[in-house]
């Protein structure tokens, strides 16, 4: 009997034990699988809760929305900041490159002045400065916060003056006609009957070739001068190299004359006019029938109004 119990007892520590062992491999087993348990505190001590640190880490990852919603709001809020403050309204412009022309005369036809900076078109500020100023080129504008606005120009410099009764333009070293306005120094004038040949720079572009023209649209009553030069235009070239080569020749002549039938002279010392034609291509032997026939007037004491050597197989002169 007391063996029997002995046996009894030693069964149920057997058991016992074996049960506990695998409680703690199964204990062991969900650690390893399952998340630890984030313990917090409240008031009356620590409490386990449901959630694991995982899922509390993805809960507070912040995602692309949430990041584009924040520069939204922070992009936002600067430009509502910006265009409140009086530091971002353009107060002054700096120009660079004139030299005839002032700097409150051409700023004078903008219209930015306390503008935001913001509103401000570069693009808008040259076509108005060109439209204005067509002897204005190379215009660049370039705006800087928090007010900054910077024209830089190249103005064209005259190199020759063409003059048509009370109608007056200068030509600069390109062939370019540009207004007269601004102060220069003493140049050649062409004391002309009208408008030179010349090209418009718009043919280049859209035809690829440029078109001979002469429009006499400065002439029409009521319409600003300055509608003739809202199109570059710069004279024929070859007449813009019988006028180099004939100023060449003639040095110490400050006027040249120009028509549209007899091209480019000069007036003589002795009293009458000299015209050579549009091109200068056979000047020498031009220059050499005109002394001939000046010579030969002298001695039949013929005093001419005009001698043309335009043509050197049929020279003529007139008298009044």
């Amino acid at each position: 009997m007391t063996e029997r119990n002995a046996h009894r007892r030693s069964e149920q520590v057997r058991r016992k034990l074996n049960q506990e062992s695998q409680s703690s491999v199964r204990q062991a087993a969900r650690r390893a699988v399952d998340p630890p348990v984030v313990q917090t505190r409240d008031r009356k001590g620590f409490k386990g809760t449901e959630e694991t640190a995982s899922a509390v880490k993805r809960r507070f990852k912040p995602g692309w929305r949430l990041l584009s919603f924040v520069l939204v709001v922070a992009l936002a809020y600067f430009v509502l900041t910006a265009f409140r403050s009086p530091e971002y309204q353009v107060s002054s412009i700096e120009i660079s490159g004139l030299q005839r022309l002032s700097a409150e005369e051409v700023l004078g036809s903008l219209n930015i002045v306390g503008t935001h900076i913001f509103a401000v078109q570069p693009g808008d500020i040259i076509d108005t400065i060109a439209a204005s100023y067509p002897e204005l080129r190379d215009i660049q504008v370039s705006i800087s916060l928090p007010a900054q606005v910077s024209i830089s120009v190249v103005e064209r410099q005259p190199m020759f003056t063409w003059q048509m009764n009370d109608r007056l333009m200068w030509i600069d070293t390109e062939g370019y006609l540009i207004p007269a306005r601004g102060s220069a120094a003493d140049m050649l004038t062409i004391d002309a009957d009208g408008l030179p040949l010349y090209q418009v720079d718009q043919d280049l572009r859209e035809f690829g070739s440029s078109k001979t023209v002469q429009d006499k649209s400065i002439n029409k009553p009521g319409q600003s001068d300055l509608m003739f030069f809202s199109q570059a235009k710069h004279i024929d070239s070859n007449l813009l190299v019988a006028v180099l080569q004939l100023n060449a020749w003639m040095p110490g002549e400050n006027t040249l004359l120009y028509q549209e039938q007899r091209g480019l002279g000069w007036t003589d010392a002795r009293g009458w006019d000299v015209y050579v034609g549009q091109k200068l291509e056979s000047i020498n032997d031009k220059m050499v029938m005109y002394e001939t026939i000046v010579r030969n007037l002298e001695e039949q004491g013929i005093n001419p109004s005009m001698v043309s050597v335009e043509f050197l197989n049929a020279p003529y002169y007139r008298v009044d």
